[in-house]
């Protein structure tokens, strides 16, 4: 069961207690987390609560600044709820000044943009982007950052729950593995799912200016057999590539099929971690990605939800 403290704005750390429910969200599509809690009223909480860290253990698994906090009246009672991100939140809260770098590295990146909202890094790569990266009125630290990590390392970045920047998105985790046989159960429901929706049959291209949409890239994934969904690329226009194409119909592929497992009491692994799935039943799956989590509790329940996905198509 997590346990959770709460630092007042005149920087007095105290434990948050009578807790009625809790729901932790991750989402690796999601920059930041997001928590919420309710607990039995206390004015404290109203006129000083600043920020709130949430334990696994000795092992933070959360922490943000409060984004709301309110009181209410039920039957049982005055309530408060608490709503707080994770930092990354500042970064999309934040717009970034209006310039343009020139041959930028991550150390440079990480002081303009992470450093100044407490957000650490581990590895800096002094290596630069070659080139120039424009940050346009209105954009945010968020998308300063995400746009050098895209450009730099073809990869999207991952700032955790704690607070920890990767540049490259590989956050280092150990492999989930969950089991489900005759002597354990690491969760009670399972739920695989082919979200055909998701699908691109095929990508059209316009390779030349004043020509038509002759180029085509079929998806050759078994499940899109029947299935007519397309998109269309100026391959000629828009600075885009046959690379382009291809992961329109590579993310599909992805995001078409899922796993969704409830877990028993607190199984809070770090979305993008790599997983394993050893079920007497339906076999072992390998090569899977942790892509959301959603923790919830209450004086009744404690539970986890995960939802995985392939690594690749």
């Amino acid at each position: 069961m997590l346990k959770f403290e709460i630092t007042g704005s005149d920087g007095r750390v105290y434990p948050l207690e009578n807790i009625l429910t809790v729901v932790l969200n991750s989402d690796i599509d999601v920059p930041a987390d997001s928590l919420e809690v309710v607990s039995e009223y206390k004015e404290e909480l109203m006129k000083n609560a600043d920020r709130i860290t949430a334990y696994s253990n000795d092992r933070i698994v959360f922490t943000g600044q409060l984004d709301e906090v309110y009181a209410y009246k039920t039957d049982s009672g005055m309530l408060s709820r608490l709503t707080v991100r994770s930092p990354a939140a500042a970064l999309l809260d934040n717009e970034a000044l209006p310039l343009t770098y020139t041959n930028p590295n991550a150390e440079f990146i990480f002081d303009r943009h992470l450093k100044p909202f407490g957000i650490s890094c581990e590895r800096l790569d002094k290596t630069p982007f070659c080139g120039e990266l424009k940050i346009d009125k209105g954009m945010t630290h968020w998308m300063a950052f995400r746009n050098f990590c895209v450009n730099r390392y073809g990869k999207e970045p991952r700032i955790t729950a704690d607070g920890r920047a990767y540049f490259d998105g590989n956050v280092p985790c150990e492999q989930a593995v969950f089991i489900c046989n005759d002597t354990q159960s690491d969760y009670y429901s399972r739920r695989d799912s082919l979200k055909r929706y998701k699908l691109i049959s095929a990508v059209r291209l316009k390779l030349e200016p004043n020509r038509s949409y002759s180029g085509i890239i079929q998806n050759k994934n078994p499940d899109c057999k029947a299935i007519v969904r397309e998109r269309y690329i100026n391959a000629a226009a828009d600075r885009t590539t046959l690379k382009t194409a291809d992961e329109i119909i590579s993310r599909g592929n992805r995001n078409s099929r899922e796993i969704r497992l409830e877990c028993f009491g607190e199984r809070l692994v770090e979305t993008g971690a790599r997983a394993k799935i050893i079920d007497s039943e339906w076999g072992i799956q390998e090569k899977l990605c942790v892509i959301r989590t959603r923790y919830y509790l209450s004086k009744n329940r404690e539970k986890t939800t995960v939802v995985l996905r392939k690594e690749t198509d």
